[in-house]
């Protein structure tokens, strides 16, 4: 009688590999994060006048806090990956100690 084999394996570096890629993905948003809200905060008078430099600090707010800015999706982006990465190392070790489970229980005699 053949030895019943698992019909499905994942390659147990995959999911360390997927977490790495997820890591440098978060990693580049935070920069790009730092940099267009340093940006967005940076208020420039259009004409130098007093006027001008009011509708810029307004707009600079709402570009870096309103509601539906940008920068806010982009962060929600960011939060996604993590939670996202943080899921795939669950299944990662939870698989990892699946696998070896199973190896143990075919290996005791």
């Amino acid at each position: 009688m053949p030895v019943p084999r698992p019909d499905l394996r994942i390659d147990p570096t995959t999911p360390p590999a997927v977490v790495a890629a997820l890591d440098r993905a978060a990693d580049r948003l935070t920069t790009v994060l730092t940099l267009l809200d340093a940006d967005a905060r940076r208020i420039r008078p259009w004409l130098g006048d007093p006027v001008s430099a009011e509708a810029a600090a307004r707009y600079a707010g709402h570009a870096a806090d309103a509601a539906g800015a940008a920068i806010e999706r982009i962060r929600t982006l960011r939060s996604e990956i993590v939670r996202a990465r943080d899921a795939v190392a669950r299944s990662g070790r939870d698989y990892a100690g699946t696998e070896a489970g199973i190896v143990r229980s075919w290996t005791r005699s």
